[in-house]
């Protein structure tokens, strides 16, 4: 066999592993790294829209609840009960001045004002009925406006009077000539529903601007608001105020995707409640894309690079593996045998062929070796699979207590303990003996003890534990949130964390509290007796209005007015008892709610207790003034006169009319009667 035919077999090595080694790498390489990149790309890309889109949506959220908010604010005074009085008595111009609910209502209309003078330039009440009865004010005081209706509006034929309120796009007001937009709300007889009036507020293009720009998403967000004829009455650029929104060239192709011209924009759009306004927020993207496409070229470059690097590192290996194939060849070739007898040169020298029988020796044993290792390798990934699922949620929860729970050995392993981590691991045959360790030592109460079965069974994704621990006045809220290992389909052990959440708990129980004086709120209050109702049994609702409350605040000023509602407050939530629910469903109107077999022993002594305590004299020595109040109360009994909140309030509100017009400072057991012929059992 020829020199040159080895030498040629040898490049055809080389070509072979250039062929079946290099381009196949190459080959993954650059499909692997196109597919990586593609993939990368469009997951950024969608992130990145997700958040914009988010963000809007948050701003957009934001927006409607400003707007809405006027509306509310208006629905809140048009359901005032002094407002109604007067718009049922204010029949003639003349003797407005005699009306006894005209100073209420007016007060009503300057509250409103002074309460947000930034934002509201001036109120107005208006008679649905009686041509010449209305009123508007700014912050100089309220004005007569004679001969003056409600059809002067521009916007009044459109008015849907089943809405709690609206409002309206830009008009110029008959009032003031000025260019506002209104919020406004119909003020409704209560017994017959009948549409009296209306209440409405005159807002401020400038008070809502600001408002608007306070909102922290503002700043980073285009925001616009479109009245109903496309005109815009809002936008952080002040030359598009009151343009067409046409104009801008904006178009909307879906799903929170907006183009001007080429430029792409995130945005979200809504609408708010009884307005015919849309709210825009909008987010350049273009910015964002251009990263986004800059980064993907980048990376395909590096990889690029990457693949043609290794081209040249296999070919050069490869040539420093074909040039000693090619000695040993030689060496293989020069062997020689003469005749039968071999002679020294017969022999393989040790610097000859021998170094290729050592190099394949070796090299078999080194592939011996790596099937040992990989068999080796393949028998702990098996292993460590398992462990490294069954410890995951432990290491990444090592800021809490860990557990590890053995659904099959039905053993429990704590590391750590739940008040103080830095006890060494303690173990429990059970989860059931370990709650009941917890009954002993801490006062364990599971919110759902078949939940916590479920729980410990495997059922992680259902509702997490949440118990109370401890006693007296230390007590402590724990979670028990965790991870399920299974093994053939089926689950094995139990992992996860015990966690302090305290802070939850006490979150939760502000939402509740009236922030003022301490009590439950309106909503909360509803909720709890509304709870207690639907388990039965006998109860008894209390409205307490407070008598010559508003001569408080107008003759000693609104700080004396403060101080008198918290001390009411207190005095009320001192005469209940712990099972009894004290809220303030008012300005100056609370709810007392009693239950038990004793309910009706409890009433009577309960009330004048309430009358004496809350009826006082308040007086300020420097002023040289002082003013008394005291308390009309309304008692309806459930279930007789009420199963649900709504029958027993209505109940316990006639009462309390009953006790108002009877003469105040007194208390009313609601028995049917009407409003017109109780006057009530007046407590001396």
């Amino acid at each position: 066999m020829s020199e040159n035919f080895h030498k040629t077999t040898l490049m055809n090595l080389k070509s072979q592993i250039m062929l079946y080694t290099v381009l196949p790498v190459l080959a993954i390489i650059i499909l692997a790294g196109s597919f990586m990149t593609v993939t990368v790309r469009y997951v950024i890309d969608s992130i990145s829209r997700s958040e914009a889109l988010g963000s809007t949506e948050l701003a957009c959220s934001r927006v409607n609840d400003v707007i809405s908010s006027y509306g509310e604010n208006a629905m809140t005074v048009a359901g005032l009960e002094d407002v109604e009085r007067f718009l049922l008595t204010a029949e003639d111009r003349d003797t407005i001045i005699d009306n006894a609910y005209f100073s209420y209502a007016m007060g009503e209309l300057d509250s409103t004002v002074s309460r947000e003078p930034e934002s509201i330039e001036r109120t107005w009440l208006v008679s649905a009925e009686y041509s010449g009865v209305a009123f508007s004010n700014s912050s100089d005081g309220w004005v007569a406006r004679p001969d003056f209706t409600f059809s002067d509006f521009p916007f009044s034929e459109s008015v849907n009077g089943s809405a709690k309120y609206f409002i309206t796009d830009v008009y110029t007001s008959p009032i003031s000539g000025q260019t506002v937009v209104s919020a406004c709300a119909p003020v409704k007889d209560r017994r017959s529903g009948r549409v009296l009036g209306y209440f409405g507020t005159d807002i401020k293009l400038s008070g809502l601007r600001e408002k608007i720009s306070a909102l922290p998403e503002s700043s980073s967000d285009e925001i616009c608001i479109v009245s109903s004829d496309g005109m815009i009455i809002y936008s952080k650029d002040l030359k598009l105020t009151y343009r067409s929104f046409s104009k801008l060239g904006i178009e909307n192709v879906g799903a929170g995707k907006y183009r001007r011209g080429k430029t792409e924009i995130v945005g979200s759009s809504d609408s708010p409640d009884n307005c015919g306004w849309t709210v825009y927020a909008l987010r350049d993207y273009s910015s964002a894309r251009k990263t986004i496409n800059a980064q993907t070229r980048l990376t395909i470059g590096t990889f690029m690079i990457v693949a043609l690097m290794l081209v040249v590192t296999i070919s050069v290996v490869s040539n420093k593996v074909v040039k000693p194939l090619q000695d040993y060849t030689k060496k293989i070739n020069s062997i020689q045998f003469s005749g039968d007898k071999a002679g020294d040169d017969d022999f393989l020298e040790p610097g000859g062929c021998r170094e290729l029988e050592n190099f394949a020796v070796g090299f078999n044993a080194l592939l011996t070796r790596n099937h040992e290792m990989m068999s080796q390798l393949r028998d702990m990934n098996i292993k460590s699979e398992k462990e490294r699922r069954l410890y995951q949620t432990a290491l990444q929860s090592s800021s809490d207590v860990v557990f590890e729970y053995d659904i099959d050995t039905d053993c429990l392993i704590t590391y750590g303990s739940v008040f103080d981590p830095e006890v060494p691991k303690t173990t429990a045959r059970s989860h059931e003996k370990f709650m009941s360790r917890l009954i002993a030592c801490q006062g364990f109460e599971a919110k759902d003890p078949l939940s916590a079965s479920r729980f410990f069974a495997g059922e992680t994704n259902c509702e997490a534990i949440v118990a109370r621990t401890g006693g007296g006045h230390r007590i402590s809220w724990i979670e028990f949130t965790g991870t399920t290992v299974y093994s053939d389909a089926r689950a094995v052990k139990v992992v996860g964390k015990i966690s302090n959440i305290d802070d939850v708990i006490s979150l939760r129980e502000n939402a509740s509290r009236d922030c003022f004086t301490g009590l439950y709120n309106k909503t909360a209050t509803e909720k709890l007796i509304s709870e207690r109702l639907r388990k039965g049994g006998s109860h008894a609702m209390m409205i307490i209005d407070i008598d010559n409350f508003k001569n408080v605040n107008d003759v000693l000023g609104h700080d004396w007015g403060d101080n008198v509602i918290k001390d009411i407050a207190s005095k009320i939530s001192s005469l209940l008892g712990d099972g009894d629910i004290a809220g303030r469903i008012g300005g100056d109107e609370f709810m007392a709610f009693i239950s038990g077999d004793n309910v009706r022993e409890r009433i009577d002594g309960l009330c004048k207790a309430l009358c004496d305590r809350i009826r006082h004299t308040y007086s300020d020595e420097k002023l040289g003034r002082e003013v008394s109040i005291s308390s009309s109360i309304g008692v309806a009994v459930a279930p007789d006169y009420g199963k649900n909140f709504k029958e027993l309030y209505t109940s316990a509100d006639i009462a309390m009319y009953i006790s108002k017009t009877g003469g105040k400072d007194r208390f009313t057991v609601y028995s049917g009667q009407e409003r017109t012929e109780y006057k009530g059992n007046r407590h001396e």
